[in-house]
């Protein structure tokens, strides 16, 4: 099965080059204020800091790429992990946060000794968990509505369904993101805890401690402007949906294509039998 799917949907996996070293590797999970997390990195001049938002963007099949990793990390128990499993996808960053640094936690941390770990968190359990049903709880329910329908004639909406929805979010979340959320959580935290990295490598973090303690574990003058806001539910779903049109509208056009080639298969087929 996996042949026939790289035969359709696979494409040039990014092959990108380790031009400086990780520096900072956020391993909370996705909704526990990762975006205003990001954007104080690169306010921080901490280029490129890699979010899940890149895994839309260029290059494509970004998350083909991390789709055949976390196959290795949950069907191959005991697979080891290296700086050059990852640096093809995010070898021209400096920093990784949002979901693919919480499901790679330890092997990112293993990959990148010198890199220093921040644990961002969210300080009330229920309305990260809302936070997170609201905008990325689709992946968990996989809907079979018209973005399912499309995108088997899409790669890059394929890849989206395959990735997140059928390995990526059921796998980190033991199978269900709506009974084990909060589980999962827990137990993320306490798992990036009990490393018991060294204080100089480690620091957990939310957005209400803002810039003074990111700064000074970092290393950097606390900038003058407000911390920066993440987004919103509404904000998000908003992004998500601009974000996808143009691929709504390739796949449309090839879905168009192919019930066009079906009915003048079919309609041919029908002239032969007829005309026997």
């Amino acid at each position: 099965m996996e042949q026939i799917i790289n035969l359709v949907y696979g494409g040039p996996l990014p092959q990108q080059k380790r031009s400086q070293p990780m520096q900072v590797l956020c391993v909370g999970i996705s909704r526990s204020g990762t975006e205003s997390l990001r954007e104080a990195l690169l306010k921080l001049d901490f280029t490129h800091t890699y979010h899940g938002w890149d895994t839309v963007l260029q290059p494509r099949f970004q998350l083909q790429a991390w789709y055949s990793l976390v196959k290795r990390k949950y069907e191959q128990p005991g697979s080891k992990f290296t700086s050059a499993d990852f640096d093809p996808i995010i070898g021209h960053c400096v920093a990784i946060t949002d979901l693919p640094g919480a499901v790679f936690a330890p092997e990112l941390i293993a990959a990148y000794p010198d890199a220093k770990v921040i644990l961002n968190v969210r300080r009330d359990l229920d309305a990260w968990y809302r936070s997170f049903e609201s905008t990325m709880g689709v992946f968990d329910r996989n809907p079979m509505n018209l973005d399912w329908v499309l995108s088997w004639f899409c790669r890059d909406l394929f890849w989206i369904r395959q990735c997140m929805s059928r390995k990526m979010v059921p796998l980190f979340f033991r199978g269900s993101f709506a009974r084990n959320g909060k589980e999962v959580y827990k137990d993320h935290v306490d798992l990036v805890r009990k490393m018991e990295l060294s204080p100089d490598r480690f620091l957990e973090w939310s957005v209400e401690d803002g810039w003074e303690p990111l700064c000074r574990f970092l290393d950097r003058p606390v900038p003058s402007e407000p911390f920066p806001a993440g987004n919103t539910p509404k904000d998000y779903n908003k992004r998500i949906t601009s974000t996808m049109i143009r691929y709504y509208a390739a796949a449309f056009v090839n879905m168009l294509l192919v019930i066009g080639v079906g009915a003048a298969v079919v309609a041919y087929g029908i002239r032969r039998i007829q005309g026997l």
